[in-house]
């Protein structure tokens, strides 16, 4: 018997939207669309790499997570000015596919954050738990 129907566990009711095709798209969609694929395809192989895993990261969250993101920490991140974006993401970069445990204790280190507001804290904390810039933690770590 497999797990997903287990008579304990109530069945899932999350249906995904069927995938649109092109032709269903407006015109502008369509435009936008055209001109993402255009600097898709104007990249460098690393670029398009780090893009394909960005997607893989933002489809692992949950509703949450992205909603999190969405409302709370993407406003929080574009009203920052850009010297203060740059600072989280030399740290981000530092905190970049270490286990959860090593990223918490660079987190939780004074020295770490030295001269950060808490709000941008906070942004480097959430950002680096949603595993921007990095691979997901291994289960049960």
């Amino acid at each position: 018997m497999r797990a997903y129907n287990s008579p304990n566990r109530p069945p899932n009711a999350y249906t995904p939207p069927p995938p649109r095709s092109f032709n269903s798209l407006n015109s502008q969609e369509k435009q936008r669309a055209l001109e993402n694929n255009k600097r898709f395809q104007n990249l460098t192989p690393a670029q398009k790499q780090q893009m394909h895993e960005a997607t893989d990261n933002w489809n692992r969250l949950t509703p949450e997570q992205k909603n999190h993101i969405k409302s709370d920490v993407m406003p929080r991140w574009q009203q920052l000015p850009p010297q203060r974006q740059r600072a989280i993401q030399q740290r981000l970069g530092v905190l970049r596919n270490m286990p959860e445990s090593a990223r918490n204790q660079h987190l939780n280190d004074p020295n770490f954050t030295r001269g950060m507001p808490e709000e941008d804290k906070s942004t480097l904390r959430d950002l680096s738990h949603l595993h921007v810039g990095g691979a997901p933690d291994a289960p049960h770590e």
